[in-house]
């Protein structure tokens, strides 16, 4: 894993390799071990590529980057691992004649590109991955990211200038950058406590989505300014593709009986994590106690001698899983690390939170993820993650309530519900909850009724169903001073028009798209790289998310029950007792904090005066949100989270 940089500029925009090569060095925490910087005259532009390393497979200085091929064709700049690089190699040594330099995974991928395109390269690989390449042939600039979006990719366009990299904060030092905040952007960030691909925070500058190439002929493009990324898509000089889809036959395992899928599913991940075992440096896993970490744990403990395995607890037990983390590690004799963190280790990590998420980022679990990143970067440079198994094996509470509610909130006009609603809880709260709760087995309580009602009035289909699920402020909270059109994701919203998939399913593809990459794999990216330490994904092997959405849903999903195969696979390794129990998710008590221990500070963070710094926010909403939270009146913490986040990013930005 590493830090990828790239400049392209003419010579009328004069920028020297000494300047690019200070902002390249800003990528230090994605690669301390080594550092460089090349410059390429290319007709009438000029492109420079710089790489920070961190050391991985190969620790010698010739798999340093930027690296040429052997022909001198194609220079690299690349951030990731390829896990079956060994053996593609063996392919290419068995069919062509080429002069290794090192043993490393970077060159291996470099070299295949003189004998395939792109997007067949791409698919022959298993690995995450997001790269700078410059063609000298075509005088061609491409860019791509991996089938799940593991790493990052940005690219910002100006009059003058193309800048790509790993991280924001490069780019936002770049002398010539404006730092124009998007509206558009802000406001989803505000609705998912994440910007989604292709958006940033910045207007001109996006984020590659996942699973695409992107290519720039530097024969044909001309410099300048992009209202939207579907603008720049279609503009002369750029070519873009996505190389990579879920291949959906929901026919292809009807025949197999649960034992053969059983198996399928096994072997699957069995291999993925056996391949991405391979490293010069040593390696470990995060073990939340939860069913995917512990199932990556048990399966790496049989294939190595030893695991060390990293946990943390909080002192709220509510939160807590490390008492089950210990247990399960204890079970499998793992080498474990375990740390209970305090209310004030929470505190001093908060206001650091901005310095390792380039821009505004909200989920609450990235505090607990830095604290576990800090806590394994002194034993190992590797770990892996249980990541992306609640998406392709529907591990979300709102997939298993999806059709309850569904049926709950569909079974009248919706005018006639809110009205219905506005009535009960008016005049009859407690009957109203009682009803609710005799029909949903679920525990609502009076604050999260009214949440509810609030969040589902405007469900009239399946996609708003889904949007009221996972969106935090909404365009009815007035929280914007900015007023902006109403949007909606089509990539998200054709999902919910396709017949042969569940309600449930239709939510599990979307999460996939989207907040699986720009909420969970940017946290973890972020969080540990902010420690210089590479995460790896088991789950998000290309084959096993294919197999993962062809299943029958059943194997999934069943008489409230979640992770159905997954379970019956771990029960291999663990006993029931280690393995049924309730999901707590990997989160810490913000609301309460906010309520509490951070009281003071937010009302600070929050001030007219810190709203006034940016003026984005209409303040008025901002202050009542946070007094009907302190006053414990509804639970606010995840909208009041967002708004602390900003400003907290807001204030580094401009300091």
């Amino acid at each position: 894993m590493c830090g990828i940089l790239g400049l392209i500029h003419n010579y009328n925009n004069p920028f020297s390799i000494e300047e690019f090569s200070n902002l390249n060095r800003l990528n230090i925490n994605r690669g301390p071990d080594a550092n460089s910087v090349i410059n390429f005259d290319t007709n009438d532009m000029q492109l420079k590529i710089g790489h920070t390393r961190l050391s991985i497979q190969d620790l010698s200085n010739n798999a340093n980057q930027p690296m040429t091929s052997f022909t001198g064709r194609f220079t690299i700049s690349f951030n990731g691992e390829i896990y079956n690089h060994q053996e593609l190699r063996k392919y290419l040594d068995q069919k062509f004649i080429i002069k290794w330099k090192s043993t490393s995974d970077t060159e291996t991928l470099l070299n295949m590109f003189e004998f395939y395109d792109y997007e067949d390269v791409l698919n022959m690989t298993h690995g995450m991955f997001a790269f700078i390449i410059y063609d000298k042939k075509r005088n061609e600039v491409v860019v791509a990211r991996d089938a799940a979006g593991e790493k990052p990719l940005y690219i910002n366009f100006d009059k003058k200038h193309i800048m790509i990299s790993s991280d924001l904060k490069c780019i936002k030092s770049f002398t010539y950058f404006d730092k124009s905040i998007s509206n558009i952007a802000l406001k989803k960030y505000l609705e998912l406590n994440y910007i989604p691909s292709p958006l940033s925070i910045f207007e001109n500058v996006f984020k590659l989505p996942s699973s695409s190439l992107m290519k720039i002929n530097l024969n044909k493009f001309k410099f300048k300014l992009f209202k939207n990324f579907e603008n720049l898509i279609v503009d002369n000089g750029i070519e873009f593709s996505r190389w990579w889809s879920v291949n959906l036959n929901k026919n292809k395992y009807k025949n197999h009986n649960y034992k053969e899928i059983y198996d399928l599913v096994k072997d699957n991940l069995k291999s993925s994590i056996k391949s991405q075992l391979i490293s010069d440096v040593p390696l470990g896993a995060f073990l939340s106690g939860g069913i995917d970490s512990s199932l990556i744990v048990s399966i790496m403990q049989k294939l190595q001698t030893q695991t060390k395995t990293f946990t943390i607890g909080f002192e709220n037990k509510e939160y807590d899983e490390s008492n089950d983390a210990n247990k399960i590690a204890n079970y499998l004799s793992t080498d474990h690390t375990n740390y209970v963190f305090s209310n004030l280790d929470f505190l001093q990590f908060i206001e650091n939170s901005p310095a390792a998420f380039s821009e505004p980022f909200a989920d609450s679990s990235q505090l607990p993820t830095l604290l576990v990143s800090q806590l394994a970067k002194n034993k190992v440079k590797v770990v892996l993650t249980g990541d992306g198994g609640d998406e392709l094996f529907g591990g979300y509470n709102r997939y298993i309530y999806a059709n309850k509610y569904w049926k709950l909130f569909n079974f009248m006009n919706p005018k006639l519900r809110n009205l219905f609603f506005k009535i009960m809880i008016h005049y009859q709260p407690n009957l109203f909850i009682k009803i609710l709760n005799n029909f949903t087995n679920l525990k609502i309580t009076k604050q999260s009724m009214i949440k509810i009602s609030n969040r589902f009035k405007n469900i009239t289909n399946e996609y708003s169903y889904y949007k009221s699920l996972t969106n935090e402020w909404t365009s009815s909270d007035n929280i914007l001073q900015a007023n902006l059109s109403k949007d909606d994701d089509l990539r998200i919203k054709n999902f919910f028009t396709n017949k042969s998939l569940s309600f449930e399913e239709k939510m599990m593809f979307s999460d996939f798209e989207t907040y699986l990459t720009d909420d969970i794999l940017c946290k973890v990216d972020r969080s540990t790289m902010f420690y210089s330490i590479e995460s790896r994904a088991p789950f998000l092997n290309k084959d096993l998310i294919n197999l993962a959405f062809n299943l029958p849903l059943s194997y999934k999903l069943n008489n409230g029950y979640s992770k159905i195969i997954l379970k019956d696979i771990l029960s291999e390794y663990l006993p029931n007792n280690l393995i049924n129990k309730s999901k707590k998710g990997f989160g810490i008590p913000i609301g309460q904090f906010i309520r509490n221990d951070l009281k003071g500070w937010s009302y600070d963070i929050l001030s007219k005066e810190q709203c006034a710094k940016h003026n984005l926010f209409n303040f008025e909403v901002i202050k009542k949100t946070l007094d009907d939270h302190i006053k414990n009146n509804v639970n606010n913490q995840y909208k009041l989270w967002s708004i602390i986040q900003f400003n907290l990013w807001y204030d580094k930005l401009n300091s």
